[in-house]
């Protein structure tokens, strides 16, 4: 297991090592085709003397669009991901080099390794996945759960088929428990099975040298990152109060301004255009205000766009938006999907009822309802309502509430300014992919499902 986990890790580092060097490699290999393969000194000290910083954007961005964990992710989301890569490594490379050396490092050099860097680096990543997923292959997998599990299983068979193979789904008290797990090398562990069990799962799962996946209630993300403290000789885990430090409000207040500003800058375009298309499209409101709940249970009004016809709530009541709702415009489908829409809500960062980055904010009606669902939901309000999050990151249009809040909790619980930063530039990756702004829609039934896939698993609920 040790020399497993060794060979792991050296595959990764050399999988960066070589990302690094198909990176410089492009720009040298631009160099010769731009100047006939004779490129001047002038021209090509720049380069050499920026080469350190080249290296470390990349491997930022790298990061940062998730590129160090491709195993579970498809070829289309892994290419996506490189051409954001690229891009940014583009914009830092031309900042960099335009301080350090003016126009001696050739713009058009820029443009042709750009093409060259995602060219090869696809191609190298496209290796490197197949290769990963040869070694992962399809692991036997059993599913833990109460009324939970029927969403993870659906959510594993329409994604991670190819990953693993569902062969049982039980509840804690199923009487072949333990066979189960001496079959299986993968377990799925559902948030409401009860903690004893879960306990007994994860102790025989760690014995056997299984792997084990467990959806986090709020005593698991409670426990995240906590401190060990101890009493005389006695070792514990001082749990961190939820929540942020003066300081950490102090700091966030000062970037959510500062972005707010370079946003509303940026994007102004952008809103002028929405706000000409949406006048002229059917003549009504521009935007869109809407009572929402921010910190401490605080309702202010959110900015948006209009994206449904005028008074879409006045028949129907405080509902979800769907998949294809009648009541999105076109034009509201198209700023939905690119989150145009929610660029007004930059005037509500800088007045400061939103931060940047923090759980969506929600209205009061489906407050109190999730309130009374999701007994961890109040914890969302802890912080301020954010533009973007790790939920909005992470998951999509139509994750589960329950999910969300889990989302939600672990950012609080782990908050930090490049957590921030991370988030922020993350949200541009997630800005144009459809699966991740699709609206609410129903799934088909579980055993449907199995039957489509032709999936041969054992559901034992007794």
């Amino acid at each position: 297991m040790k020399n497993k986990s060794f060979v792991t890790e050296i595959f990764k580092i050399g999988t960066y090592f070589i990302d690094v060097i198909i990176i410089l490699l492009s720009v040298y290999l631009s160099f010769m085709l731009k100047f006939d393969f004779q490129p001047p000194a002038f021209n090509l000290e720049p380069f050499f003397d920026v080469i350190p910083f080249i290296a470390i954007a990349y491997l930022i961005f790298m990061y940062v669009y998730g590129l160090n964990d491709i195993l579970k992710k498809g070829l289309g989301e892994i290419i996506y991901s490189i051409t954001l890569t690229i891009l940014s490594l583009f914009v830092t490379t031309a900042f960099i080099t335009f301080f350090a050396r003016g126009f001696a490092y050739p713009r058009s050099v820029l443009i042709i390794s750009s093409f060259v860097q995602f060219l090869f680096l696809c191609l190298w990543r496209i290796i490197v996945w197949k290769v990963k997923r040869r070694a992962h292959g399809i692991k036997d997998a059993l599913i833990v759960g109460e009324k939970s599990l029927e969403d993870l299983t659906k959510k594993i068979l329409i994604k991670q088929k190819d990953l693993y193979n569902i062969r049982y789904i039980c509840n804690g008290k199923a009487n072949d428990l333990n066979r189960y797990l001496d079959n299986v090398e993968v377990v799925f562990i559902c948030s409401d099975v009860e903690h004893n069990i879960k306990s007994e799962i994860v102790d025989r799962c760690l014995s056997d040298r299984k792997s084990i996946y467990i959806i986090p209630d709020i005593y698991e993300i409670a426990i995240l990152n906590s401190k060990l403290n101890r009493a005389d000789d006695i070792p514990m885990f001082k749990v961190q109060k939820l929540g942020l430090t003066f300081e950490q409000r102090f700091f966030k207040r000062i970037i959510d301004i500062v972005i707010s500003l370079i946003g509303i800058i940026l994007t102004s375009p952008i809103m002028i255009f929405c706000a000409l298309a949406i006048k002229i499209k059917d003549g009504g409101t521009i935007f869109y205000k809407q009572e929402r709940v921010t910190e401490e249970e605080r309702t202010f009004n959110v900015l948006k766009f209009r994206t449904m016809v005028m008074n879409a709530e006045k028949l129907t009541g405080p509902v979800l938006a769907g998949e294809d709702d009648p009541r999105i415009t076109k034009l509201g489908k198209i700023m939905r999907a690119t989150r145009m829409d929610e660029l007004p809500q930059f005037f509500n960062i800088l007045s400061g009822d939103m931060s940047v980055v923090g759980p969506r904010p929600e209205r009061p009606f489906f407050v109190e309802k999730f309130k009374q669902e999701i007994p961890d939901y109040k914890y969302r309000t802890i912080v301020k309502a954010g533009l973007t999050g790790l939920a909005q990151v992470l998951g999509k249009y139509s994750t589960t509430p329950e999910d969300k809040v889990r989302y939600d909790i672990i950012y609080i619980k782990n908050y930090s300014i490049l957590m921030d930063l991370k988030l922020i530039l993350q949200t541009i990756k997630i800005m144009f992919m459809k699966e991740s702004s699709a609206g609410l829609k129903d799934e088909q039934n579980l055993n449907e499902l199995i039957e489509k896939e032709n999936a041969e698993i054992v559901i034992d609920k007794d």
